[in-house]
Formats: structure tokens, C-alpha cells, sequence
């Protein structure tokens, strides 16, 4: 079997086109992010970023906790890079119902939600479709004042951050 220098030359240039295009931007996916914020700024949420980001592929997920007070607004926005088709967020409380999701069909997703109890929400970013690795950035926002009279704290670096528990393969 021959094979020519045109036809590796040819295939060698689109290997490189093809993933050329299909490389994950970190930088991108967190001013994707950034931008999302800056409505829920103006509205009076506090955002911090909350240390995770990173690349999956198409129906891979990972799960983070995030630490919620009684009575205080909260934003979750995933910003992703140009290789991602469809990012889903889900949001479940501690007893694992669903408190709400974003599976809308776009690369951007969000929700927003006032917490009915303390402890912590169970948060699932799930990256439905992706041309190849996907770069994801997430940030949470908060507003209000706790119920209970509990003082309400700003969202900061450090031991409020949420832990990034375990990355899952969507549907297992």
C-alpha cells in the first residue's frame, strides 16, 4: 500500500486545523463569566469566584458544595469558552431535591434562588455538549440579609469557598 507526501501532507495540515479549533480558553470562559456577573452586580449581588474551573468534555459533570443562610438570594453563572454547545447547572438541597436547574440549550447558564434553609447547596455543572475539552468558569453571587436575626457575612476567599467534591460522568 503506497501512500503519497501530498496525502500525509494534507491529512497532517487538518489534524492541525481540526484541533487547532478545538482548544479550551480558560481566559475566555472566565470573561464569559465575568460578564454574566456584571447584570447581578448591578442588581446588588456580592460575586466571588469560587476555584473552580477547569475543562470537561461533552456529558461529563462535577459537583461542588456551597455553603447557604435562610433568607439570603444566591446566583450561580458557569461561563464557558467557545468549544462548549450546552452547559447545564443543577442546584439540590441537602436532602438532594431539586431546588432548580438551567438546561437551556446555550453555552451560558445560571440560576438564581432565595435559600429557604441553612446548610449547604449541592451544585452540579453539567457540560451537556462540547466540541472536544471545554473551559468553565464559575462565580457566586449573593445578596440580602440572613433571617433569624444571623448577620450576613460577604462571600470571600477562603473557608466559604465552596469544595469541589467529586467529577461524575453525566447520567451515572
Amino acid at each position: 500500500m503506497k501512500i503519497s507526501i501530498k496525502n500525509l501532507i494534507i491529512t497532517g495540515a487538518l489534524m492541525i486545523a481540526s484541533t487547532s479549533a478545538v482548544k479550551a480558553d480558560p481566559r475566555e470562559a472566565e470573561d464569559v463569566a465575568y460578564r454574566m456577573a456584571t447584570n447581578y452586580v448591578a442588581k446588588g449581588f456580592s460575586m466571588a469566584p469560587t476555584d473552580h474551573s477547569g475543562v470537561l468534555g461533552g456529558g461529563q459533570a462535577i459537583r461542588f458544595l456551597i455553603p447557604v443562610t435562610k433568607g439570603l438570594d444566591y446566583v450561580f453563572l458557569a461561563g464557558a469558552d467557545q468549544s462548549a454547545l450546552d452547559v447545564d447547572v443543577y442546584v439540590y438541597d441537602e436532602v438532594g431535591n431539586l431546588i432548580l436547574d438551567d438546561r437551556r440549550s446555550t453555552k451560558l447558564a445560571g440560576v438564581q434562588f432565595r435559600a429557604s434553609y441553612n446548610g449547604t447547596a449541592m451544585v452540579y455543572l453539567n457540560m451537556a455538549r462540547a466540541n472536544g475539552l471545554a473551559s468553565y468558569y464559575v462565580l457566586v453571587g449573593r445578596r440580602g440579609a440572613a433571617k433569624g436575626g444571623m448577620s450576613s457575612t460577604t462571600l470571600t476567599s477562603g473557608s466559604q469557598n465552596p469544595i469541589v467534591e467529586t467529577a461524575v460522568t453525566a447520567g451515572n
